[in-house]
């Protein structure tokens, strides 16, 4: 049980930390695109979704699907 848990928490910094370095080292300026809004709905998905949370993020940001309140 405590090892799932951890797991989740390890899975849920990495995907928030992963969204920051892509903002970080501009990463979506490759693909002609602004960088990825960090906000609330943002970080959750990140957060829940972990890596592959990340993914999405990115894939709904590179076709142009707003991800903002």
């Amino acid at each position: 049980m405590v090892k799932s848990v951890t797991t989740l928490i390890i899975n849920a910094v990495v995907g928030v930390v992963l969204l920051w370095v892509i903002n970080l080292l501009n990463l979506m300026s490759i693909f002609g695109r602004p960088d990825i809004p960090i906000n609330l709905i943002t970080v959750l998905i990140c957060a829940i979704g972990g890596v592959f949370g990340v993914l999405i993020t990115v894939v709904l940001h590179l076709l142009g699907i707003p991800l903002t309140l």
